[in-house]
Formats: C-alpha cells, structure tokens, sequence
C-alpha cells in the first residue's frame, strides 16, 4: 500500500519519529493547522543570511497561516522538526508534482526523464542555531523511509540551489544527492544547480 496526502493528514503518526538529537528530544511530523503560531515564529526567527538563501513569499503569521491553510489541500507535503513538540527548528517541504520546465530541462539537460508517481521534490529549511551540526543529515536519514512509503524512488531538490550557497551544496552532497554542474537561470534570474538523489540505492 503506497500512503497517499489524504493518509497523512488523518493519521500523522504514519510517518512521524520522535527520537534524541544531541540529548534533546526532537519530533519530526507533518505540519498541522494548529501549528501556525509554532510555524510563524520560526519563520521570523531565521536570519538574514538563512533568508537570503531562500524563495518564500514571507517570513510571518500571514506566511505560516498559508502553509497551514494548504495542509492536503494542494499537492504539498510539510514536516517539521521541533523540540518537545513545542518549538519549531526545521521544515522540511516536499512537492508531489513536476512543473513542465523541469520535466524539459533534466530531459534535455541531464538525460533523466522525471516522473511524478515516482519522483518527489525536496526543499529543507533549518533554523541559524541548528546549522552546521549535522542536524540535517540526521533528519534526511528519517525522511528516506517516509518517502519509500509513499512510493518513490528519487527526490530532486525543488528550485534547485543557488550556486552560491556553497553550504547547501555541500549538505546535499553529504547526504547523496548528485548535484549537477550545468548551471540554469531561475524565474527570480538567479543562477541554480539541479540535483537528485536516488531514493532505491
């Protein structure tokens, strides 16, 4: 049985953990809708720099309630990392469908032809204090299974990164992911990189 949005939203506890990070216990889980405040304060906690890095609409109450809001309404998926259960310190965004200029560009560019009951992708977010710990590396290894009970077989980093977020680069390299070198503009003219990560290997 391969677990669907509609699974998730009424039976979080399917691909939820709870388990000890650094001696602190850390539960990892799909956003909720009364997680907005938990989310909003997160979001106004990152730094600039972290900021820079990223493509959100927002950074508030207003952008937490939207995520909120899409909870298996859309074709999105959000975890969120928090510690015991109450403060939020990462959010991990997974995206079910493939827009039409990557199906082209991974075609054309790389070979690879995506597909959506297969491939999913991948955007992490961690919040200033839990960078550079191996705290990402440690929440990617209990999304892996997550994404296997949901039928897929690669996960492809969703707008890709920035080429110059060499800190990013470096995470997703760590963690498996191949990160092609054959730089794209994105819709914003920034320069990106693409990457996957073969969930079967």
């Amino acid at each position: 049985m391969v677990l669907t949005l509609d699974d998730i939203d009424k039976n979080p506890e399917l691909i939820s953990t709870t388990d000890y990070f650094e001696g602190i216990l850390i539960n990892f889980r799909p956003l909720l809708l009364t997680d907005e405040k938990k989310l909003a304060q997160f979001l106004e906690n990152l730094g600039s720099q972290t900021r820079k890095f990223s493509t959100r609409n927002g950074y508030d109450l207003n952008e937490a309630r939207d995520l909120c809001f899409a909870i298996n309404r859309y074709d999105k998926l959000r975890l969120v990392a928090l510690i015991n259960n109450e403060t939020i310190i990462a959010l991990f965004e997974f995206s079910l469908s493939i827009v039409d200029n990557e199906y082209k560009r991974f075609a054309e560019k790389y070979g690879i032809i995506l597909n959506e009951v297969t491939d999913m992708r991948f955007g992490p977010c961690i919040s200033d204090h839990y960078q550079n710990r191996h705290f990402g590396c440690w929440l990617f290894e209990k999304v892996k299974p997550m994404c296997k009970l949901m039928g897929k077989e690669r996960l492809i980093l969703w707008g890709g990164v920035f080429t110059h977020n060499k800190r990013a680069i470096r995470f997703y390299e760590k963690v498996g992911f191949r990160i092609f070198q054959d730089s794209y503009m994105n819709d914003g003219q920034y320069e990106c990189l693409d990457g996957i990560y073969y969930l079967l290997q």
